[in-house]
């Protein structure tokens, strides 16, 4: 049997300034698996600040639940998210991937907040904030027979939809009720509880109170993500929007939920994200990847970061960037330890898998899978070795023909456009290139935010890439507490068709993202749900005919089935549960829901072969 192991947007840096361009960023009772990283390395993907800035930390703590006094920053509350417990001996008793952030707050926006007199704002006495980084959507956990299997890097089963959705309702009921706000007063302002400050601190809860708001209404939707998906690009384009300060700014409605990609071999990618969006770039002869860089500052604009766009002027505006809350250290360590991840082999815990059935499965995957999910063997083919690309495969929209998948993600990231704002007359890529007009894509807009925000931070980047030339590599910054109007509907279908055909030369760079990525399947045991959009509760009824494949089940169990391989699915689960749904009442399939496509000869495969390929892929 073969050996299985193992995020256009331009950026360029230079060493004086930095420019650049971007499309878009414990002990487990079934036995650790060993993944490349040590515990200290595992601690700080848990634990590490990438400048996410949800609310001040102590605000969360005194936060009450929805309709309740009970605390929302309660562990057991939180985890009904389908976030993963604390982890080891934390400090803070806060969920895998919720992470305390203190910085000076001067210049940034929302997240530049004082609530009583003689608060300081410098970075050593800052208050602190929490946020979430990487960690909190890509951790995965399994459980079999009661015992549990962490898996990092892996796909998370966070309800970032329902999560938001109660943080705003607990923020709005603690502006509105004044009994609510006073027990809140009460513990956020022990030893400084006086008129003055109660007065201050009721402002600032109103002004996060209507930011939240305004978020809320660009991202409104009807569709229902669940557990274990985000609509990532949604989010982040409309925080862009935000950002602009645009009157007025139209809406994008955030109805594309994607399942959270696993992060193993990332590194070994050209095109990352589902659609290919952004790139992996490396400076010559350094690990320092300023396409991820790039990347992942675009995720932390999306997830609570903070960006104070204004109108650069002149070269000197230009030069001196966007003041931003984006932690590059922790940016560039994270994307560092990435590249030590290796995928999760199958666990001792679970069943030994069956080498007889396996390698039949093996022989089936070279003939009908292998040209798409390339194995390791084939990484090194020269082909591998163009500029864009990678051990990836980008499947195009437009030819996928009965394989295409629901398209959404990918054609709204093609598709959407918002007003420009302070972003107007900027070029796309900060300091050169194509002026912004009044309205343009939001990925283009996202492009220019992140390039100007790392522009803003040009010496901590060049400090990171000389530390990366020189192999010295930190650690992230792990801190304690101490120390106009939506799209409108009948674009849709002209949306659609455009997602679908043929584009011309001149929009190449658009005809790149109408598609989706078949990457190398190590670990894809570990991954439920499938497909893109997470629409297929296992590697069994993702070969079965599409026709056949459930138009419904349930989600939010980690209780796998180490046969079909993916989640138990058929009944509802104890607990928080979801039942995802592929089709309407009357049998239209939903948009964003999917389960079509994705058929290259499942339809013509016997049973029997099904089962070799899953146990085969069990192997990888």
């Amino acid at each position: 049997m073969k050996p299985h192991q193992d995020s256009r947007l331009l950026q360029v840096v230079s060493l004086g300034v930095v420019a650049l361009m971007l499309a878009s960023c414990g002990p487990q009772s079934g036995g650790t698996l060993q993944q490349g990283w040590t515990e200290q390395q595992r601690k700080d993907w848990y634990e590490g600040t990438q400048g996410s800035r949800l609310m001040p930390y102590a605000w969360f703590k005194a936060l009450e639940q929805p309709g309740s006094e009970a605390p929302f920053a309660d562990p057991a509350y939180l985890t009904q998210f389908g976030y993963l417990p604390p982890y080891g001996e934390r400090k803070e008793p806060l969920p895998v991937g919720f992470a305390i952030d203190r910085q000076a707050d001067e210049g940034l926006t929302i997240s530049s907040m004082h609530w009583y007199e003689g608060q300081k704002s410098d970075k050593v006495n800052a208050e602190p904030w929490v946020g979430l980084n990487c960690a909190a959507c890509h951790t995965a956990e399994v459980s079999y027979q009661g015992k549990a299997v962490r898996v990092d890097g892996g796909p998370g089963m966070g309800d970032y939809q329902s999560f938001v959705e109660a943080v705003d309702q607990s923020i709005a009921q603690t502006a509105s009720d004044p009994a609510r706000f006073d027990r809140f007063a009460a513990k956020v302002l022990a030893g400084k509880d006086t008129p003055a400050n109660s007065a201050l601190l009721k402002a600032k809860v109103a002004e996060l109170d209507a930011w939240q708001k305004q978020v809320d209404k660009l991202n409104d939707t009807p569709l229902r993500y669940g557990f274990a998906r985000v609509d990532a690009f949604g989010h982040i384009f409309n925080k862009t929007a935000l950002f602009n300060k645009a009157t007025n700014q139209n809406r994008n409605p955030s109805d594309a939920p994607v399942s959270y990609p696993f992060l193993w071999n990332i590194s070994k990618q050209v095109k990352v994200q589902w659609n290919g969006l952004v790139k992996n770039e490396r400076l010559p002869r350094s690990t320092f990847d300023y396409g991820a860089l790039g990347r992942n500052a675009g995720e932390v604009v999306g997830v609570f970061g903070d960006v104070n766009v204004t109108k650069p002027d002149g070269l000197a505006g230009k030069l001196k960037g966007f003041r931003t809350s984006i932690n590059i250290d922790t940016l560039v360590a994270f994307e560092e330890q990435l590249t030590k991840l290796t995928p999760p082999a199958w666990p001792d815990s679970f069943p030994k898998i069956d080498t007889a059935l396996a390698e039949k499965g093996d022989k089936i995957f070279d003939a009908k899978c292998a040209s798409c999910h390339q194995p390791e063997d084939q990484w090194d083919q020269p082909v591998n070795k163009q500029k864009d690309q990678g051990i990836e495969r980008m499947l195009p929209l437009r030819e996928m023909g009965d394989n295409l998948t629901d398209i959404w993600m990918a054609c709204n990231a093609a598709t959407y456009q918002a007003k420009t704002g302070n972003l107007q007359g900027t070029p796309q890529a900060f300091i050169k290139g194509p002026l912004l007009p009044d309205r343009a894509l939001i990925a283009t807009q996202l492009s220019t935010t992140v390039v100007g925000s790392l522009a803003g931070l040009k010496g901590e980047i060049v400090e990171n890439i000389f530390e990366t030339y020189l192999g010295v590599h930190a650690r992230p910054k792990v801190f304690t507490s101490d120390g106009l109007e939506t799209t409108a509907a009948s674009l849709r279908a002209k949306r659609r068709q455009f997602c679908l055909s043929a584009l011309p030369p001149e929009q190449a760079d658009l005809a790149k993202i109408l598609a989706y990525k078949a990457r190398p399947l190590d670990g894809i045991w570990a991954t439920a749900p499938y497909l893109h959009n997470g629409s297929v509760p296992t590697l069994y009824h993702l070969l079965l005919p599409p026709a056949q494949r459930p138009t419904s089940f349930w989600i939010g169990s980690r209780d796998y089935d180490v046969k079909a391989v993916g989640f138990v699915w058929k009944d509802k689960p104890a607990g928080p549960a979801f039942e995802f749904k592929t089709a309407g009442p009357a049998g239209l399939p939903i948009d964003g829901n999917g389960n079509m496509g994705h058929v290259y000869g499942v339809d013509q495969m016997s049973d029997e072969d099904r089962w070799a390929l899953v146990e085969y892929m069990k192997t990888l």
